[in-house]
């Protein structure tokens, strides 16, 4: 399997949690937009932890139990998909807040 199909996969498996993600990033880069704080820098990483973990456990209980085996029969657990989406996720706004600190700042 080569990068662009694992690529494609977590975006299939994770769809869900990207796309409030980055409504939540963009609302957090609009805020720092309007006046930069690295203390809300601070804080919008804090209560992006607690949105993804409601966001996640919220996708997986009302996902069909029998989708996960697809990604299975392709050699990828639900623990590496979840952290390549988590992780992509917390990056995106990493990489945000860092181009609003260099805007801004």
């Amino acid at each position: 399997m080569i990068l662009r199909d694992h690529i494609s996969l977590t975006w299939r498996f994770g769809k869900g949690i990207f796309l409030i993600g980055a409504a939540y990033n963009l609302v957090c880069a609009g805020f720092q937009a309007g006046g930069f704080s690295y203390t809300f820098m601070v804080d919008s990483f804090i209560i992006k932890a607690v949105v993804t973990v409601i966001t996640v456990y919220l996708v997986m209980r009302f996902r069909d139990r029998d989708s996960i085996f697809f990604y299975i029969n392709l050699g990828l657990t639900r623990r590496k998909l979840l952290t390549s989406v988590i992780l992509a996720d917390f990056l995106a706004l990493a990489i945000l807040m860092a181009l609003m600190h260099l805007i801004y700042g």
